[in-house]
């Protein structure tokens, strides 16, 4: 995986997914509430299909995303409102047609999958990279490496066999206490666990950025 171009392109996705899904689900949130509470005026009904061709046009733009980064093709729907003739029939196909629908419920998810996008994002990549980096830092004054449990965890592990008329077992205690990395030795073996941890993450964020490329295909294709 890090050997591969694609995994930057799919990881470059789901960093712009948190941003982009916020921005459509505030654009979403405000100018359908708007277009429908003004809908007893005049304004609110051509509002709303202006709200409509901007939510056509950020789905177009996400479809570029999806080929781009994750190489995924999404073809394009035929949408029947371009085809009509007059300002009426138009808008009446674009309100009628399920694939404009199928849109905008993919920008109103989008929101949910940048979230997760950008947990995982965190919660993978970075103790990953910091693990990597530790020969460089382990040394800096302040700086602390290692496994730290405070006064430790301490545990006893049993295990009783019965014999005839005897229960016949041992019993040990296992205990837990921090460690420290402050030798050179240590902190290339935590770098080569972080590398491991590396390469584990970014398998699990292609997979991710796939599942997002799926998503894209069945809600944004024909």
């Amino acid at each position: 995986a890090p050997l591969r171009p694609r995994t930057y392109g799919n990881l470059l996705y789901l960093a712009l997914a948190f941003p982009l899904g916020l921005a459509y689900f505030v654009f979403l949130a405000v100018g359908l509430s708007l277009s429908v509470g003004l809908s007893f005026l005049l304004v609110g009904v051509p509002l709303f299909v202006a709200v409509l061709l901007v939510a056509l046009l950020l789905v177009t733009v996400e479809r570029y995303l999806v080929a781009w980064l994750l190489g995924v093709e999404v073809g394009t729907p035929d949408w029947p409102f371009l085809d009509r003739e007059g300002a009426v029939a138009r808008g009446r196909a674009l309100v009628l047609d399920p694939a404009v629908w199928t849109g905008v419920v993919f920008l109103a998810t989008k929101l949910a999958f940048g979230t997760a996008s950008f947990v995982l994002l965190l919660t993978l990549l970075l103790p990953a990279g910091v693990l990597v980096a530790t020969p460089l830092f382990y040394r800096t004054p302040g700086a602390r490496v290692g496994l730290f449990l405070g006064d430790g965890i301490s545990r006893e592990l049993s295990l009783y066999v019965p014999w005839e008329q005897l229960l016949v077992g041992v019993s040990f205690v296992v205990r837990l206490t921090s460690w420290e990395v402050d030798t050179l030795p240590e902190a290339l073996a935590m770098s080569t666990l972080g590398v491991i941890g590396l390469v584990l993450a970014l398998n699990v964020l292609n997979v991710v950025a796939w599942l997002g490329g799926q998503w894209a295909r069945l809600l944004l294709g024909p």
